[in-house]
């Protein structure tokens, strides 16, 4: 499948495992295709640098480029104004649209209440994980 993550779902995958992770996985298996755009890896790098997370300079250049390593990464042409209540978010669906994904996989409330943008479905880990089983 092809699917886009969210910042958070990196952060848990990183910090607590889980769902989370078990995505992460299987991209790296090449299960699954992950896309992503230079916005989702900025907010990755901004959230992973918050003081609650103690991660050093090279812990986060490290957690960036291991994403960049299993990550097909595109150049978003088309920014969307009705997306997520929170405008913020909005850089999650157009990363979704440019790629042609199957899913948004994340756990951010103003996504996951969305539950779909045009085809592409938007799912918490735990979800997504299910639909595979």
């Amino acid at each position: 499948m092809k699917i886009v993550l969210d910042a958070n779902i990196f952060i848990s995958s990183f910090f607590w495992g889980g769902n989370p992770r078990l995505l992460l996985e299987r991209v790296i298996k090449k299960q699954d295709d992950l896309y992503i755009s230079k916005e989702i890896l900025d907010e990755i790098e901004e959230v992973i640098g918050r003081p609650k997370f103690h991660a050093g300079k090279d812990e986060i250049e490290y957690f960036i480029k291991s994403i960049e390593e299993i990550a097909n990464k595109v150049v978003i042409k088309n920014k969307i104004k009705n997306g997520s209540r929170d405008k913020t978010d909005n850089k999650y669906i157009e990363c979704a649209l440019t790629a042609g994904v199957d899913y948004i996989v994340s756990g951010d409330i103003h996504l996951l209440e969305l539950k779909k943008y045009g085809k592409i479905k938007i799912i918490s880990a735990k979800e997504y994980i299910e639909i595979l089983q």
